[in-house]
């Protein structure tokens, strides 16, 4: 499904262009990404080939179906819903154009924004979702590690834990624990460690990786000291002037 996405289209539709393909799970400015690691193409041609390949063929109707897929019965067609917050004009712009590209596959979408509240109850709360459209924000200082959205101990709807995906990959769970008792916190020997994480990520992903989106700061010409750094604008307000 993430070849059959056009994560470029959706950055013009969406963000008007204001975005950045993610390429796994880190994002483009963390110290932490790959920079050798390229985003997953748009190729719908190989993610119908794929798809064959994993047993669901286009059926007579042109709705993919299930014919010796694993995880379904025999002639169930390829259909799910998609989920995301009402008034969230970004989210909404993303679920429609997801939902045009994948019918075009074969692979029926029912896509609907609902209330916020509702949605985080269907997500992290009772995980009866079949997908949803969210996004994460990174604090600041920027830190890479990710052990609250994936790690098995967040999977936790009673706790309405931020690992709704119920993502469970040793490997990667070993290596964030491991970049976070790296000796003295180096950052050059904790970015080694999740350049591999990213590479495990991309191969066997929690979520289908869109794109991180630009923040743009702005003040006035005689604002004096203006400086914002990444998701911190107003980190240096207390040496700004402003000329009369």
């Amino acid at each position: 499904l993430q070849y059959a996405v056009d994560v470029e289209g959706i950055l013009e539709a969406a963000v008007f262009g204001e975005g950045t393909q993610m390429a796994a799970n880190m994002i483009p400015t963390s110290w932490a990404a790959d920079p050798d690691l390229a985003p997953i193409p748009y190729d719908p041609e190989l993610a119908g080939q794929m798809l064959d390949e994993a047993g669901w063929p286009v059926g007579p109707d042109g709705v993919r179906i299930c014919q010796g897929c694993m995880y379904a019965e025999e002639g169930t067609p390829f259909e799910f819903d998609l989920i995301t917050n009402a008034g969230n004009t970004r989210r909404e712009a993303i679920g429609v154009i997801i939902q045009d590209q994948l019918y075009e596959l074969g692979i029926n979408v029912n896509f609907s924004a609902i209330d916020f509240q509702t949605l985080i109850e269907e997500t992290f709360g009772a995980q009866t979702f079949d997908a949803y459209i969210l996004g994460w924000r990174e604090g600041f200082p920027s830190d890479p590690d990710q052990l609250q959205l994936f790690s098995p101990a967040n999977d936790d709807p009673a706790n309405q834990g931020s690992n709704a995906a119920s993502y469970n990959n040793p490997e990667v769970l070993e290596l964030m624990a491991r970049a976070n008792t790296v000796p003295g916190c180096d950052p050059e020997a904790r970015a080694e460690i999740y350049h591999e994480i990213q590479r495990l990520m991309q191969d066997d992903p929690p979520y289908m990786w869109l794109f991180a989106q630009n923040l743009m700061y702005a003040a006035r010409t005689n604002v004096n000291g203006f400086a914002p750094e990444p998701n911190l604008p107003l980190w240096n307000v207390h040496t700004w002037t402003i000329e009369q």
